[in-house]
């Protein structure tokens, strides 16, 4: 396989693309950034393009240029920056989208998938929430997701292009630094690793933690696609309190200093327990990692680069 990764440059990126070169496929990166540090090892094993996922023109240039025969696209503009600007997220998120489809058909491209998000899901479901819950996005950025959703549906049943996607919820690991999520997960366990002190006001926030390494790992089987029957799956790790795992992080760092205040509101506006059963029965998924191993990873790596 030919395969473009779109957001090269990002979280998932990072890990993504290493796994893609050690299965021994052909790789172009693309992203509007210079080719970043965690890249920079394989420099002479991808194609790294610089490139606009919100310019038509620049995405036509790239598909019509490379000629993939598969595409992960990992570009998203987050919560808070499509909140603050609607129509940027609409043109990054969805337009971006669309245009890499139409490009596809073009250049006959196989598969495309990418990376939609619990947040096409709103508040007050029945919990787990099931693949085919009521979609009612809380955000802009919910809302750029479940509408690409609809698209990539929409053209595997009208234009015959095979098409998928993957709901994450919380992704943590080293190397998270944006969006909401990242508060509650992998900056905490960042700050334990450098010996910073946390001051914790929601100790009991919930969500579902998935591991990035797991993130991968269920990217590269809906590439696959071996046994798909729906367009798009719940993909889940395993729900605990930031306070159990800053409980399993003070196993691992015991000096950890952590202050809890008890008594905070919940902030993250998602649910917090999925249903993932369509997705393991489909495509064989399960994560690798117990949140135990993930958490003890997690810190090790960080604390190495401190």
């Amino acid at each position: 396989m030919k395969i473009l990764v779109t957001g090269a440059a990002g979280f998932i990126g990072s890990y993504l693309i290493p796994e893609l070169v050690q299965r021994g496929e052909e790789v172009v990166a693309t992203d509007i950034v210079p080719l970043p540090p965690a890249l920079e090892p394989l420099k002479d094993k991808i194609s790294y393009v610089r490139a606009d996922m919100g310019r038509e023109a620049d995405i036509y240039r790239l598909m019509t240029t490379s000629r993939p025969t598969h595409v992960i696209h990992l570009v998203s503009l987050l919560a808070g920056p499509c909140d603050a600007n609607p129509a940027l997220g609409f043109n990054i998120n969805f337009n971006s989208t669309v245009t890499l489809l139409d490009a596809g058909l073009a250049i006959g491209l196989e598969r495309l998938i990418m990376t939609s998000s619990i947040s096409v899901f709103g508040a007050g479901l029945p919990e787990p929430v099931q693949d085919d819950a009521v979609k009612n996005p809380p955000n802009i950025y919910g809302q750029t997701k479940l509408a690409c959703e609809h698209l990539l549906q929409w053209y595997a049943e009208k234009k015959g292009l095979s098409t998928g996607a993957v709901r994450f919820p919380w992704v943590f690991g080293p190397g998270r630094e944006n969006g909401i999520t990242a508060l509650y997960s992998s900056k905490l366990l960042d700050a334990v690793a450098r010996n910073e002190p946390l001051d914790i006001r929601n100790p009991e926030e919930k969500g579902d933690w998935l591991y990035v390494k797991d993130a991968v790992k269920a990217l590269l089987l809906l590439l696959d696609g071996r046994g798909q029957t729906q367009t798009v799956y719940n993909i889940m790790g395993g729900v605990y309190s930031v306070r159990d795992v800053m409980t399993l992080a003070k196993t691992v760092c015991p000096d950890a200093r952590i202050t809890y205040h008890d008594g905070g509101t919940p902030e993250c506006p998602y649910p917090v327990a999925y249903d993932d059963s369509c997705a393991r029965r489909d495509l064989g998924w399960q994560p690798d990692y117990t949140i135990e191993q993930a958490v003890r990873e997690h810190i090790q790596i960080v604390s190495s680069q401190t």
